[in-house]
Protein backbone atom coordinates (compact mmCIF):
# COMPACT_ATOMS: atom_id res chain seq x y z
CA UNK A 1 0.00 0.00 0.00
CA UNK A 2 2.90 2.33 0.74
CA UNK A 3 4.20 1.62 -2.75
CA UNK A 4 0.86 2.67 -4.27
CA UNK A 5 0.94 5.97 -2.37
CA UNK A 6 4.50 6.59 -3.57
CA UNK A 7 3.45 5.97 -7.18
CA UNK A 8 0.55 8.40 -6.76
CA UNK A 9 2.93 11.04 -5.37
CA UNK A 10 5.25 10.52 -8.33
CA UNK A 11 2.36 10.89 -10.78
CA UNK A 12 1.32 14.16 -9.11
CA UNK A 13 4.89 15.49 -9.21
CA UNK A 14 5.13 14.73 -12.93
CA UNK A 15 2.65 17.53 -13.47
CA UNK A 16 5.04 20.07 -11.91
CA UNK A 17 8.27 18.63 -13.30
CA UNK A 18 6.72 18.14 -16.71
CA UNK A 19 5.51 21.71 -16.85
CA UNK A 20 8.89 23.09 -15.78
CA UNK A 21 10.65 20.78 -18.24
CA UNK A 22 8.47 21.97 -21.09
CA UNK A 23 9.19 25.62 -20.19
CA UNK A 24 12.90 24.81 -20.24
CA UNK A 25 12.52 23.05 -23.57
CA UNK A 26 10.87 26.16 -25.02
CA UNK A 27 13.94 28.19 -24.01
CA UNK A 28 16.18 25.47 -25.47
CA UNK A 29 14.24 25.64 -28.73
CA UNK A 30 14.80 29.42 -28.76
CA UNK A 31 18.55 28.85 -28.60
CA UNK A 32 18.51 26.03 -31.15
CA UNK A 33 16.62 28.24 -33.62
CA UNK A 34 18.74 31.32 -32.88
CA UNK A 35 22.06 29.57 -33.56
CA UNK A 36 21.66 29.21 -37.36
CA UNK A 37 20.21 32.72 -37.61
CA UNK A 38 23.28 34.09 -35.81
CA UNK A 39 25.57 32.04 -38.05
CA UNK A 40 24.01 33.39 -41.25
CA UNK A 41 23.88 36.96 -39.92
CA UNK A 42 27.51 36.83 -38.81
CA UNK A 43 28.51 35.54 -42.23
CA UNK A 44 26.75 38.25 -44.25
CA UNK A 45 26.42 41.49 -42.27
CA UNK A 46 30.08 42.24 -41.43
CA UNK A 47 31.19 41.90 -45.04
CA UNK A 48 28.22 43.92 -46.30
CA UNK A 49 29.10 46.76 -43.92
CA UNK A 50 32.91 46.81 -44.06
CA UNK A 51 33.86 44.74 -47.09
CA UNK A 52 36.62 42.16 -47.36
CA UNK A 53 39.50 44.54 -46.72
CA UNK A 54 38.75 45.47 -43.09
CA UNK A 55 39.89 43.47 -40.09
CA UNK A 56 36.67 44.38 -38.24
CA UNK A 57 34.70 42.20 -40.64
CA UNK A 58 36.85 39.15 -39.89
CA UNK A 59 36.68 39.75 -36.12
CA UNK A 60 32.89 40.13 -36.13
CA UNK A 61 32.53 37.15 -38.47
CA UNK A 62 34.59 34.86 -36.23
CA UNK A 63 32.97 36.25 -33.08
CA UNK A 64 29.52 35.66 -34.57
CA UNK A 65 30.36 32.09 -35.48
CA UNK A 66 31.69 31.47 -31.96
CA UNK A 67 28.55 32.97 -30.46
CA UNK A 68 26.34 30.89 -32.75
CA UNK A 69 28.12 27.67 -31.81
CA UNK A 70 27.93 28.51 -28.10
CA UNK A 71 24.21 29.36 -28.27
CA UNK A 72 23.49 26.15 -30.19
CA UNK A 73 25.46 24.04 -27.71
CA UNK A 74 23.70 25.68 -24.75
CA UNK A 75 20.32 25.06 -26.40
CA UNK A 76 21.07 21.39 -27.03
CA UNK A 77 22.45 20.96 -23.51
CA UNK A 78 19.41 22.60 -21.89
CA UNK A 79 17.06 20.60 -24.08
CA UNK A 80 18.70 17.32 -23.11
CA UNK A 81 18.73 18.32 -19.44
CA UNK A 82 15.00 19.16 -19.47
CA UNK A 83 14.14 16.08 -21.50
CA UNK A 84 14.91 13.97 -18.44
CA UNK A 85 11.83 15.27 -16.61
CA UNK A 86 9.53 15.55 -19.58
CA UNK A 87 7.03 12.81 -20.12
CA UNK A 88 5.94 11.12 -23.30
CA UNK A 89 3.38 13.86 -23.81
CA UNK A 90 6.19 16.31 -24.58
CA UNK A 91 8.13 14.04 -26.89
CA UNK A 92 5.27 13.63 -29.33
CA UNK A 93 5.02 15.94 -32.34
CA UNK A 94 2.38 18.32 -30.88
CA UNK A 95 4.70 19.09 -27.97
CA UNK A 96 7.59 19.83 -30.32
CA UNK A 97 5.38 21.93 -32.59
CA UNK A 98 4.08 24.02 -29.69
CA UNK A 99 7.54 24.42 -28.16
CA UNK A 100 9.14 25.52 -31.42
CA UNK A 101 6.15 27.80 -32.09
CA UNK A 102 6.73 29.56 -28.78
CA UNK A 103 10.44 29.73 -29.58
CA UNK A 104 9.82 31.37 -32.96
CA UNK A 105 7.56 33.99 -31.36
CA UNK A 106 10.06 34.63 -28.53
CA UNK A 107 13.02 34.87 -30.95
CA UNK A 108 11.05 37.29 -33.12
CA UNK A 109 10.15 39.41 -30.09
CA UNK A 110 13.80 39.35 -29.01
CA UNK A 111 14.98 40.48 -32.44
CA UNK A 112 12.41 43.28 -32.44
CA UNK A 113 13.41 44.44 -28.96
CA UNK A 114 17.11 44.37 -29.83
CA UNK A 115 16.75 46.32 -33.07
CA UNK A 116 13.75 48.61 -32.70
CA UNK A 117 13.20 49.47 -29.04
CA UNK A 118 15.21 51.21 -26.33
CA UNK A 119 14.96 48.14 -24.08
CA UNK A 120 18.46 47.19 -22.84
CA UNK A 121 19.91 44.02 -24.37
CA UNK A 122 20.00 42.07 -21.10
CA UNK A 123 16.34 42.96 -20.43
CA UNK A 124 15.37 41.93 -23.97
CA UNK A 125 16.90 38.48 -23.47
CA UNK A 126 15.31 38.14 -20.04
CA UNK A 127 11.85 39.20 -21.27
CA UNK A 128 11.91 36.87 -24.30
CA UNK A 129 13.21 33.85 -22.37
CA UNK A 130 10.81 34.42 -19.48
CA UNK A 131 7.91 34.77 -21.91
CA UNK A 132 8.75 31.49 -23.63
CA UNK A 133 9.23 29.72 -20.28
CA UNK A 134 5.96 30.99 -18.79
CA UNK A 135 4.02 30.19 -21.96
CA UNK A 136 5.49 26.68 -21.95
CA UNK A 137 4.65 26.10 -18.30
CA UNK A 138 1.09 27.37 -18.75
CA UNK A 139 0.29 25.40 -21.89
CA UNK A 140 2.01 22.16 -20.88
CA UNK A 141 -0.99 20.85 -18.97
CA UNK A 142 -3.20 21.23 -22.02
CA UNK A 143 -1.11 19.17 -24.42
CA UNK A 144 -2.67 15.90 -25.47
CA UNK A 145 -0.78 13.36 -23.37
CA UNK A 146 -0.93 15.43 -20.20
CA UNK A 147 -4.61 14.61 -19.78
CA UNK A 148 -3.67 10.97 -19.35
CA UNK A 149 -2.14 11.61 -15.92
CA UNK A 150 -5.41 12.41 -14.08
CA UNK A 151 -6.98 9.33 -15.68
CA UNK A 152 -4.07 7.21 -14.44
CA UNK A 153 -4.49 8.64 -10.95
CA UNK A 154 -8.21 7.89 -10.92
CA UNK A 155 -7.58 4.37 -12.16
CA UNK A 156 -5.02 3.77 -9.39
CA UNK A 157 -7.42 5.13 -6.77
CA UNK A 158 -10.19 2.82 -8.05
CA UNK A 159 -7.79 -0.12 -7.91
CA UNK A 160 -6.85 0.77 -4.33
CA UNK A 161 -10.51 1.05 -3.37
CA UNK A 162 -11.26 -2.39 -4.86
CA UNK A 163 -8.45 -3.95 -2.83
CA UNK A 164 -9.88 -2.65 0.43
Amino acid sequence: MSNELRIDAVLKSIDVYGRLAFGGQCIAAMAILAAPMLLVTASIVPFAIWGDDHSEAIVVWLGGWTLALAVGAIGIGLGLFCWRWSGDWITEWPGYAVGFGFAIVADSALAYMLTSTPVPAYASFLIAAAGAFVAGVLVAGHLGGMRVLPEQREERQRALARRR
